[in-house]
């Protein structure tokens, strides 16, 4: 019997859905508009190279503009460099457009992933850009303070151990991140929470050898322990110094350096070469693919020594290359390009130096080699005085390290001490900063500060107050502008919050694209420059819409804002980011309010003060005189000179000391003091006393005419004619010794400081000839003179006529009598009878 099965009745078919249609994935470098900015750095092969790479992939590259600014800001959405040096960099970071370095196109191909853009920002001034953070059991608020110190000085934050990080800060090795790298022999450094601390203060990256776990060598060993000099970074042909490289012939190469990529290159006419010296350099630059020119018009690169005359003007507005000498010689050693901005002594000094700085005299502690020589060249460059031993007359001592024989005795001397980031910040600034900034007198205790010597640049902004035109004017009508080139604490925070940090990437914004691509993208690092209002046509200077602006100050409540609170918080708190947890933050909040108390409860009265005193000296009438007496000897009592000047600033007299600004001198009889000799370059009316005390008497101001100053017998004593004088000072206005350079000896008759004051009230340059070499920063007349006494050695006399023969510059070797008679008869006597004779 057979088996049977019912049928099973037939299952109806289920209808199949139509298949999803797949889009293409999107380029990488989607919705990118580009622009490389090629120069000595970035070689046109190079730039073809990532050009064909962004295209490749999907970016469009933005069409070159004409003018001194390439770069279409209305299109662009990425700028493309190795460094910050070129036009229009000011503006990209105004308008927030990207700029990344070439290795953020390698490294996103390499990875097929649009790579972040914190770590390749060009600018050196975010010294964290190359490092990926994690924490690892830290308190809350020393978590938070890294994390914006990080962000801000442009790092990235990881919350989880990735193969990334560099850094993992932990205050121990007992935690999990520890363990498993320790396990794994991963590459990421452990270091305490010290070490950005001591970064953050010091605005410098310093190594994190003594910070590293475990077994810190901060916690190990003590401040005043030995430690040897560090290598530091090679300064070789960073400073003037003779006793450098600088001391030597230019260094020659052979042929195929393409260090000037075949720009013409101009020798300033400041720079006095000989025709040979202009030859062999000129040969020098024809042999790394530069050409030599004598036309400023043609020339992309000036090589003077001065920040002035046509030539530096003509050079910096058109926005040139600018260095001098010593950066010629830093690229012929090292066979590369670099900018002249990037080291300071590698930029034009300015002659005479900076004038707050001519009475500093500065000494150096705990730094040695080209470290030390450089610091030696730019203290004299900013017009300063360097001595080798310490005394007491030092005004400043720039140290490495809070030890040293030198540190010791500025303590007890009171003798300001500052670290070298004070003087290079001041001579990039042209100002003097003041000492009391904490990153000017903070030293980490196992670390030598010699390490980062030479790492400040100049800033463009900086540079501006020696080239621009009615440059006041002009930062009145773009405050934004000039304001965000000046490297300060806040706005370079701000700054580094420009760019897009971590996290997840962000769907851009619509824009307009620069050819017919179409508009969507997939999610790609955030582009800036998407956010700028487009349809506002961009001078060659742009300046942001009204969008744009829109668009800034949301992304800076959304976006910058809880970075900067975060890295503010770390620079408010007392112990830095180190230690933590409520109680120490409730201690600090503590402290700051009693110190807001204590300014609010000190300041009002003086407030009060200031007010008053405002209000009284309104009610005094505007001097018209401004006197200077000499030789005045009823004054010896304090209390009627100081009741009788009260009495004349009420007529309208206002009595002076400083010489230079007297519109009248009045004296007893004539005299060869200093008051009298720096006085008549300015041609014042010279009175009797006799008129001061009888305008004290009669309670006005009387007629001059009658009071001139008469004094025939000192005339004839003195071999001096007063109204001839005053008359040849009305034609010389103050420059009679205009383009003359007037060396003196320490020991010379009257003083240094005097023949100074009376050398430069008269136009010339005084310098001072103790050191028994040239100076840096001073031009050399022809001839020069040496102001000395008979008893001065003969090794400063020989020194002097060593430096004219080599300078092939006459010389004289004069008294100071010479400068006291050329002030009092206003006139230059080149004459043997002030020849010095010396005894020794």
């Amino acid at each position: 019997m057979t088996d049977s099965f019912p049928a099973v009745p037939a299952v109806p078919a289920v209808p199949v859905a139509p298949p999803v249609p797949q889009h293409e994935p999107r380029p990488l470098f989607d919705n990118v508009v580009f622009h490389i900015v090629t120069g000595p750095n970035l070689l046109d092969q190079e730039a073809k190279r990532i050009s064909g790479l962004l295209t490749k992939h999907g970016a469009q590259e933005c069409p070159p503009r004409t003018g001194s600014i390439s770069i279409d800001f209305q299109v662009v959405s990425h700028l493309i460099a190795k460094d910050i040096d070129f036009p229009g960099y000011e503006d990209a970071e105004r308008l927030m457009v990207t700029v990344v370095t070439p290795q953020w196109v390698y490294k996103s191909v390499e990875t097929n992933k649009a790579q972040q853009i914190r770590p390749f920002t060009p600018d050196p001034r975010f010294f964290f850009s190359n490092i990926t953070v994690t924490t690892a059991d830290l308190p809350a608020g020393d978590k938070e303070a890294i994390v914006g110190g990080v962000i801000a000085m442009g790092g990235t934050v990881c919350s989880a151990l990735r193969a990334s990080v560099t850094h993992i800060v932990a205050l121990n090795l007992n935690n999990e991140k520890c363990r498993i790298a320790l396990q794994k022999k991963l590459k990421a450094k452990i270091v305490l929470p010290h070490w950005f601390d001591d970064c953050l203060k010091l605005r410098k990256r310093i190594d994190e050898k003594p910070y590293l776990l475990p077994n810190p060598e901060i916690e190990r060993i003590g401040v005043d322990e030995p430690m040897e000099l560090p290598w530091g970074p090679d300064l070789s042909y960073s400073h003037h110094h003779q006793g450098g490289a600088m001391g030597l012939p230019p260094p020659t190469l052979g042929e195929g350096y393409k260090i000037f990529n075949g720009d013409s290159v101009m020798l300033g006419t400041d720079l006095d070469l000989s025709s040979r010296m202009r030859g062999l350099l000129s040969q020098l630059i024809r042999q790394v693919n530069g050409q030599a020119t004598d036309d400023i018009n043609n020339a992309q690169v000036l090589i003077c020594h001065w920040r002035e005359g046509d030539e530096y003007l003509t050079a910096s507005r058109k926005n040139l290359h600018v260095g001098n000498l010593t950066w010629l010689y830093w690229m012929l050693a090292h066979k590369k390009w670099t900018s002249p901005l990037s080291r300071l002594l590698h930029y034009p000094l300015v002659r005479g130096g900076l004038p707050s700085m001519y009475d500093k005299i500065i000494t150096v502690s705990n730094y040695g080699g080209d470290a030390r020589l450089y610091l030696e060249s730019l203290i004299e460059a900013i017009g300063a005085k360097f001595t080798k031993s310490m005394k007491i007359e030092n005004t400043h001592l720039i140290t490495a390290r809070a030890c040293s024989e030198k540190y010791d005795a500025a303590k007890e001397w009171n003798i300001g001490i500052v670290n070298h980031l004070w003087l290079e910040e001041s001579y990039a600034k042209w100002k003097e900063m003041t000492v009391t900034d904490l990153r000017y007198t903070h030293f980490p205790k196992r670390t030598n500060l010699m390490e980062i010597v030479g790492q400040t640049r100049l800033d463009k902004e900086d540079l501006k107050q020696f080239y621009e035109e009615d440059s006041q004017e002009t930062a009145v009508e773009h405050p934004t502008s000039r304001s965000t080139g000046i490297v300060t604490e806040n706005n370079l925070v701000s700054r580094a919050q420009s760019v897009p940090n971590g996290g997840e990437p962000k769907k851009p914004a619509q824009r307009r694209p620069a050819s017919n691509a179409p508009a969507s993208g997939p999610d790609v690092t955030p582009t800036p420059a998407s956010r700028h209002d487009r349809r506002t046509e961009l001078s060659e200077a742009p300046s942001t819409g009204r969008k744009a602006k829109e668009a800034a100050a949301a992304r800076l409540h959304s976006e910058i804002m809880p970075d900067v609170a975060l890295y503010q918080k770390e620079q408010k708190r007392k112990g830095g980011v180190v230690g933590g947890g409520r109680k120490r933050r409730s201690s600090v909040n503590s402290v700051e309010n009693t110190e807001r108390s204590h300014k609010r409860t000190t300041t009002s009265p003086d407030a009060e003060i200031e007010v008053k005193v405002t209000k009284k000296a309104k009610k005094a009438p505007k001097p018209t005189v401004i006197l200077l007496l000499t030789a005045y000897t009823k004054w010896q009592d304090a209390d009627r000179m100081a009741k009788d000047k009260k009495q004349l600033l009420e007529l309208g007299i206002k009595c002076v000391e400083d010489a230079t600004q007297c519109t009248h001198l009045a004296a007893p009889h004539l005299a060869r003091t200093a008051k009298f000799c720096v006085a008549i370059a300015r041609a014042p009316i010279i009175l009797s006393a006799t008129w001061v005390e009888d305008c004290l008497k009669t309670g006005s101001i009387l007629d001059t005419s009658k009071y001139l100053l008469k004094d025939p017998e000192n005339e004839k004593r003195l071999n001096y004619n007063l109204a001839e004088s005053l008359a040849r000072a009305k034609s010389n206005a103050g420059k009679l010794l205009a383009g003359q350079t007037i060396f003196v000896t320490t020991d010379v008759h009257g003083g240094f400081d005097v023949c100074k004051s009376i050398v430069e009230a008269n136009g010339g340059v005084c310098v001072g000839w103790s050191r028994m070499k040239k100076p840096l920063n001073v031009p050399l007349s022809d001839p020069i003179v040496l102001l000395a006494n008979v008893d001065t050695p003969s090794k400063f006399l020989m020194a002097f006529r060593r430096m004219a023969v080599e300078e092939d510059k006459e010389h004289r070797i004069y008294r100071s009598d010479w400068l006291l008679d050329l002030a009092m008869n206003q006139a230059v006597v080149w004459d043997g009878r002030y020849d010095v004779v010396s005894r020794s």
